[in-house]
């Protein structure tokens, strides 16, 4: 009643066991020649009437979060989904007049990494992840579910692709291997459209393209989430200090240890947690201080060391 045929394909240029920090980027849906499919929140894992049940998802977002979950078995330090998709809606990554604000995934797609680790998130890489295929075809005495996924993490330092994986497969349900008997003849092929079908092959498909990344000695750690940051900002909204001092205010994870600096000569002033999640500093100029155009970026740190920074480059501080 099934066959199933795949090809799976990685290559790994880095130590897997290294703890890096990702940010897996929102999926795309491709067409056959590669280029981005507009999102379309119509375009769900569509329910075929009696045979199907309901999945309220995009292919895109069901295999995100297919590849999210078997990340937790690598030694990658990822950063929390929520944090990626807010980091880009709330600067300049929006599509316009969207009700929620989604993702433009072209915009994403053209971003380099390097600013987006640098000035979106805090992270060492970005993985980038697209559908090439999501299809069920029925063909009355047979129906054939088939996934494809390509999977490319790369580098935001040098750039460099440092794991890549192409993995497609399907399944088919009716005369290939089928019963005797036309009830069955029939049946099985309508059986075949179920979306718990070609969910489970994406599972399936998934797993195998993620497994080289698999560690089979995953730091403790790494069962958490490295610190985030939602929001930062300072009072200096002209570019000077006010009431000769500057305060800097920062939202993330609760119970860090938080600092903020100005550019490379005064580091690592503190900042102090007045509630939960909500950080607090302030930096009080010494005689002899002076300094033109210098950049505040906050940190927040845990535990264990792992650090999230932000830069706020839009708004340079200057005194005296």
């Amino acid at each position: 009643m099934a066959g199933c045929s795949g090809a799976y394909k990685s290559t790994v240029h880095f130590n897997p066991s290294e703890p890096i920090r990702i940010a897996v980027l929102p999926f795309a849906q491709v067409d056959e020649s590669g280029a981005l499919r507009q999102t379309d929140e119509n375009y769900l894992i569509d329910n075929v009437s009696v045979v199907s049940s309901k999945l309220k998802q995009t292919p895109a977002q069901f295999v995100q979060s297919l590849v999210q979950s078997e990340l937790t078995k690598a030694s990658l330090d990822v950063v929390t989904p929520a944090v990626v998709e807010a980091a880009f809606v709330h600067n300049g990554f929006g599509v316009t007049g969207s009700n929620p604000v989604r993702v433009d995934l072209e915009k994403v797609f053209a971003a380099k990494p390097n600013d987006i680790c640098t000035k979106l998130l805090s992270c060492d890489a970005v993985l980038y992840g697209k559908v090439t295929a999501w299809d069920r075809s029925y063909y009355a005495v047979q129906s054939v579910s088939s996934v494809g996924i390509d999977l490319k993490l790369v580098s935001a330092r040098t750039g460099k692709v440092l794991f890549e994986s192409t993995a497609s497969d399907s399944d088919s349900r009716g005369i290939t291997k089928g019963p005797t008997g036309f009830s069955n003849l029939v049946i099985e092929p309508l059986k075949g459209l179920d979306n718990q079908i070609i969910t489970s092959l994406a599972r399936e498909v998934v797993a195998k393209a993620i497994e080289p990344l698999d560690s089979k000695k995953r730091p403790e750690f790494l069962k958490t989430a490295p610190p985030y940051i939602l929001a930062s900002a300072h009072d200096a909204v002209s570019g000077t200090l006010t009431n000769e001092k500057l305060t800097v205010l920062v939202l993330g994870t609760p119970e860090m240890t938080g600092s903020f600096s100005l550019g490379s000569s005064i580091r690592e002033i503190p900042l102090v947690e007045r509630s939960p999640g909500h950080y607090i500093g302030e930096y009080l100029p010494v005689d002899g201080d002076s300094f033109r155009n210098q950049v505040v970026t906050v940190s927040l740190q845990d535990p264990v060391g792992r650090k999230t920074s932000q830069t706020l480059a839009k708004i340079p501080v200057s005194y005296r």
